[in-house]
């Protein structure tokens, strides 16, 4: 993507993204954000051994009626099979579709035994792991209020404590905000109400750029006095490759140019307090 704007020239940047950008380039910033996000992969979950030895014999005998029978038992499949869930779940499903049934058993046939025991007990993949963390810093590191505390709180800075519902009421409600969910910062800084959306994005392409357009139309959607913010971490602030030339993926300039104030969620303290004043 070609970059409209000089990163030479930080006057024609925000100041928040410079610093954010200033971050990864000038200090330890992956070390710096293991506090926030500690990314790192749970270990794998074991099978009962007597399970594990007959989703192996069914496997090596092509029984597949035994071997989906045991596996419709376990909550993790063996590769991503988009149907399963619904097949073992929904009434009917697994009985009348014999060709489903027969083409994921030619994928798991596919496999060795082996393979397929090792891929039920491997480790959950660490995207599926990042959406709380973000959550879990907030809550250690800032000042927490139930929803009547916060909107009476004048004084100041507050993170509203509330369940997913509760929240988005208080949003839509309160605050006119149309949105279809609790966002994932909601902050009080005196009287005025920040809310912001937070994003690890580990590489361009794919779900992470969809995900870094989702941070930037969630502040397009500026409403009334409510400030709305992207807490983006990650891919999104690097400039340079190895090689010394720009990155000029579109998550890296979209994020880098946009007006709006993005930052890392180092500097998320530092941005609240400058409303303090």
């Amino acid at each position: 993507m070609k970059r409209k704007i000089s990163i030479k020239h930080p006057d024609k940047v925000n100041p928040w993204v410079r610093r954010s950008i200033d971050l990864i380039h000038n200090t330890n910033y992956f070390d710096k954000i293991l506090e926030i996000y500690p990314l790192q992969i749970s270990a794998p979950v074991r099978l009962d051994e007597a399970i594990r030895r007959k989703i192996i014999m069914a496997h090596q005998s092509r029984n597949t009626g035994l071997l989906l029978a045991l596996l419709k038992d376990i909550t993790k499949f063996p590769y991503d099979e988009p149907i399963w869930y619904i097949l073992k779940n929904v009434q009917g499903c697994f009985e009348k579709n014999p060709k489903q049934i027969e083409r994921i058993a030619k994928t798991l046939y596919e496999m060795t035994a082996e393979e397929t025991v090792i891929r039920i007990e491997s480790a959950p993949k660490l995207n599926t792991q990042i959406g709380p963390m973000f959550n879990n810093w907030i809550r250690k590191n800032f000042n927490l209020l139930k929803l009547p505390e916060f909107q009476k709180s004048r004084k100041g800075i507050h993170i509203l404590d509330s369940t997913e519902e509760e929240g988005k009421s208080f949003m839509n409600d309160m605050l006119r905000q149309n949105l279809y969910k609790r966002p994932d910062l909601v902050v009080k800084v005196k009287s005025l109400y920040i809310i912001g959306e937070a994003k690890w994005i580990g590489q361009p392409g794919g779900n992470q750029g969809k995900q870094v357009q989702e941070v930037l139309q969630f502040c397009k959607n500026q409403r009334g006095d409510v400030i709305r913010i992207g807490i983006i971490d990650g891919f999104p602030w690097a400039v340079f490759n190895t090689k010394g030339n720009f990155i000029n993926d579109k998550e890296a300039v979209t994020v880098q140019e946009s007006e709006y104030d993005i930052i890392s969620a180092l500097l998320l303290s530092d941005y609240l307090n400058e409303f303090t004043h």
